[in-house]
């Protein structure tokens, strides 16, 4: 993957992202949609370095069940129930590095089990510690307006 594709693409993620923040209206919630942004950037960018490293197309994602973030953090940890435009659900995870998702950022997507809501996580996984969140509406948004 060459630097051009990386920024063009994290462009595009963060400026739909700023286009919802001007649009915004007084309480909407930007720990959330700050976070998919990224996420979907990073899962990008990292099927280009690698193709199919995730298993995950970003245009294939219908929407976004349920969510999870460290909401006390200076930085985003958090993860995503997605459910497919094929009936599939997958659930990413990511951890950035720093405020401005450093190189050392990570993301990681697995598949849902099919008679669950939930991943299968780790006892004492911090999605237990700060609760899992569901009906984000700006989550549905960010995806049509991305397209």
């Amino acid at each position: 993957m060459d630097q051009q594709f990386s920024e063009q693409s994290l462009v595009k993620y963060r400026s739909i992202l700023l286009e919802m923040r001007r649009d915004a209206s007084p309480g909407l919630n930007m720990l959330y949609l700050s976070g998919l942004a990224e996420t979907l950037a990073l899962i990008d960018t990292e099927n280009a370095l690698e193709p199919g490293s995730h298993n995950l197309n970003v245009r294939s994602i219908a929407r976004v069940l349920r969510a999870w973030g460290d909401f006390e953090g200076e930085t985003w940890a958090g993860g995503f129930v997605l459910e497919l435009r094929d009936g599939r659900r997958v659930y990413a995870e990511s951890y950035a590095d720093g405020p401005d998702w450093g190189p050392d950022s990570c993301v990681s997507v697995v598949a849902v089990p099919t008679n669950s809501l939930l991943p299968k996580l780790p006892k004492n996984h911090d999605s237990q510690l700060y609760g899992w969140v569901e009906d984000l509406p700006e989550l549905s948004d960010y995806l049509r307006r991305l397209g």
